[in-house]
């Protein structure tokens, strides 16, 4: 791959080439945009990074306690300091509309059932963002009432531990809605950067001046739809690359040059996105040390990551062009309501699955990045509560844990691009090394069954895990969310990544909610590393028989015969 660390020249209004050079109808990316669309990641991964993944699980679980009673004896109070000189095997239960469940298990309750309907939100939306300006639309909407969800955790008490539990889910569900509309831009952005539509020019006029088809079933006028030429250039490359040499070595520049643009911006989203969190977890530790890390401290924390994330969402609203797709009209040729595109978007996405053998590649990635996602989802998830229940680390020594985390991460995002080309590796074989990396972490944590010293016994191996899934974390996510982007067809990028979002936060319940039951059968959060190993175990064979050359292929044949 070429090198990645480069410095992307836009114009802040580019030039537009016109007659026979290029036949506009997307503009050309231009530095605004572009900043607008790192400027949402820096806006939104902040309630991900700070809220998500390390306070909210944290005052989940102490609200619960609070409320909670003994195992043992459901009258006796577990906040009541005398009560677990017991017996070890004690353990804390909250009553949950009739059901008993450990308090270090009801946050992954909460967990999973918001990211069950993040699924079904996600698709009720991904198809219909993909017409109009729905896109840009969706974004913001779900963006600034996820925003809001999380700026009313700062009056939630833990008599109201429920209603802390609703207000996670809002939030959640918005944010995964906001992400999906917000990775449906970036195989936008990466075909209308101008270095991108530089080579796709000569690419159209040498298949013109050729009169080369794009496939038998295609009929397109390349003269006339700049949308389809770079899918005609990769299929024309692919019925003649044995007969014209130089079609396939500018076919060939175009996927290396969409490559590294894409990896250098979703690298760069990324990037700001932790950038962002770390600022906020430095000024979350300095709130802690002041009020004593209290639970309303972390309370704090969730209400700034909020006013964070609505604050600069404002400025997206300016600078981030909609990039409209076609209107969505029914077979009467009347205009859609909502209802309708809920409608629309669930019978695609049907449609879409029944013709995934036409996909394969896709598909299998996707199966891959289910497993992954959930993988790296439930170890975030287990790491904190197992220090916070078994090991007892107290809260401005979690918060140190989930400063590392991003502070690394925004390294490894940075660095992983450098290591990729020091080895000369693929992006799947990157996200291979990246998922063996993370694979080490329930596999120590278990190492905790059998050795005698070691295995995450002491709050300090806390901090070397949490620098190590760190450095692998920001990588595997920009690279996965880059491979899996030229593997969508052209014209239905929200679609794809709204199946996308289902495979990642939609997955997301199953190791969470089996950590969950085997924490409420055993009262041993340990043996939830068991269950990380066979997640992270299960994605390898399933990437090695990923063929991403025939993955584009077929993405642009479907983009080519999409009626």
């Amino acid at each position: 791959m070429a090198e990645t660390n480069f410095e992307v020249e836009l114009d802040d209004e580019p030039s537009i080439p016109t007659g026979d050079q290029l036949d506009i109808q997307e503009p050309i990316l231009s530095k605004n945009e572009l900043y607008a669309w790192y400027l949402y990641a820096f806006a939104c991964e902040v309630y991900a990074v700070v809220s998500l993944t390390s306070f909210i699980p944290l005052i989940l679980e102490q609200f619960s306690f609070e409320k909670g009673v003994l195992n043992t004896d459901h009258t006796i109070p577990c906040n009541n300091s005398t009560a677990f000189s017991i017996s070890e095997e004690v353990r804390c239960v909250v009553n949950v509309f009739g059901i008993w469940v450990d308090t270090a298990s009801y946050s992954l309750y909460t967990y999973a059932f918001s990211v069950v309907l993040q699924a079904i939100t996600a698709i009720s939306i991904g198809a219909t963002a993909d017409h109009g300006a729905m896109r840009k639309t969706l974004l913001l909407s779900f963006a600034f009432a996820g925003s809001v969800s999380a700026m009313l955790f700062l009056f939630v008490t833990p008599s109201l531990f429920l209603l802390a539990g609703v207000f996670t889910i809002v939030g959640n569900v918005c944010f995964g809605a906001s992400f999906v509309c917000f990775n449906g831009f970036l195989p936008v952005l990466v075909r209308n950067h101008q270095d991108v539509r530089k080579i796709s020019s000569q690419i159209r006029s040498y298949i013109a001046k050729k009169n080369y088809t794009p496939s038998d079933e295609g009929n397109h006028n390349l003269e006339e739809d700049h949308n389809n030429f770079e899918e005609a250039s990769l299929l024309a490359t692919h019925n003649q690359q044995s007969l014209d040499p130089e079609l396939s070595k500018l076919s060939e520049d175009l996927e290396k040059e969409k490559d590294r643009i894409s990896t250098h911006i979703s690298t760069r989203g990324f990037a700001s996105g932790y950038f962002g969190g770390i600022i906020l977890l430095i000024v979350c530790l300095i709130i802690s040390f002041l009020l004593n890390s209290t639970v309303f401290s972390l309370q704090i924390g969730v209400f700034l990551s909020g006013a964070w994330w609505f604050l600069f969402s404002l400025l997206v609203i300016k600078w981030l062009r909609p990039r409209p797709g076609p209107p969505l009209y029914l077979d009467n040729g009347r205009k859609v309501g909502w209802f309708d595109y809920i409608i629309f978007a669930w019978t695609r996405l049907w449609r879409t699955v029944r013709h995934a053998k036409k996909l394969e590649m896709s598909f299998r990635f996707l199966v891959a990045w289910f497993f992954i996602s959930d993988g790296y989802t439930t170890i975030t998830s287990v790491a904190l509560l197992f220090a916070k229940t078994t090991l007892h680390v107290p809260d401005t020594g979690l918060i140190i844990i989930a400063l590392i985390v991003p502070v690394v991460g925004l390294i490894g995002a940075i660095l992983f691009p450098k290591i990729q080309k020091q080895f000369d590796l693929t992006t799947k074989q990157t996200i291979i090394l990246l998922n063996i990396m993370l694979l080490c972490i329930p596999i120590y944590g278990c190492l905790g069954f059998v050795l005698p010293v070691g295995g995450l016994r002491s709050a300090h191996e806390l901090y070397f895990l949490a620098a190590w899934f760190g450095f692998a974390i920001g990588a595997i996510q920009s690279y996965c969310r880059t491979l899996f982007g030229e593997l969508v067809p052209r014209g239905r990028e929200t679609e794809f990544f709204a199946l996308y979002a289902v495979t990642d936060k939609g997955s997301s319940w199953l190791g969470p909610t089996m950590v969950a039951i085997i924490t409420d059968t055993t009262h041993e959060i340990r043996y939830g590393f068991a269950i990380l190993l066979i997640l992270l175990l299960l994605p390898i064979p399933i990437l090695l028989s990923v063929d991403v050359i025939k993955g584009k292929a077929d993405a642009a044949k479907s983009s080519e015969n999409e009626d």
